[in-house]
């Protein structure tokens, strides 16, 4: 075998050992998505609705399509009932009444707030099972590989 056989299979149980790992990664994130957020009656779509809103105040309907990569038609019908349910107000703005703005009432930011405790407990309880010291590299890491996920995402469009 020659050094360049040794380089091309090296590189390929590279690329199964990195599907592997993000394969594994997504499920256990769903897994723990559907049962934190399960438990507050929220499904993980609405829930991340409800997040973003909390964290900008409001936001058009065109902005939560674009930072969930969702259709507007899919968030108008998740909205529709996250409002049924009087946690979104939807108003039109003034200067331009084809934009839909969204933002959390009372109960809303109430039950967002509750959400992000929960989400916040889950976290810092993966942070204390990583190694003392290590917290920023894995940080690090997991930045780089985002990054990289994300422009092969934007390349196969």
């Amino acid at each position: 075998m020659t050094d360049h056989t040794i380089d091309i299979d090296k590189y390929n149980r590279c690329v199964e050992d990195i599907g592997e790992l993000l394969q594994r990664t997504v499920r256990i994130c769903q897994l723990f998505e559907r049962e934190q957020i399960k438990v507050h009656g929220f499904t993980s779509s609405q829930c991340y609705i409800l997040l973003e809103i909390l964290k900008n105040d409001t936001l058009t309907i065109n902005e939560i399509s674009t930072k969930m990569n969702l259709e507007i038609s899919t968030i108008t019908r998740i909205m529709d009932n996250l409002v049924r349910d009087q946690l979104l107000v939807r108003n039109r703005l003034s200067h331009d009444k084809r934009v839909v703005e969204a933002a959390l009432t009372e109960k809303g930011k109430h039950e967002a707030n509750k959400l992000r405790e929960s989400i916040r407990d889950y976290y810092k309880n993966v942070i204390s099972h990583l190694p003392p010291g290590h917290v920023r590299e894995v940080m690090s890491a997991v930045e780089l590989l985002l990054t990289a996920v994300e422009q092969s995402n934007n390349q196969s469009r």
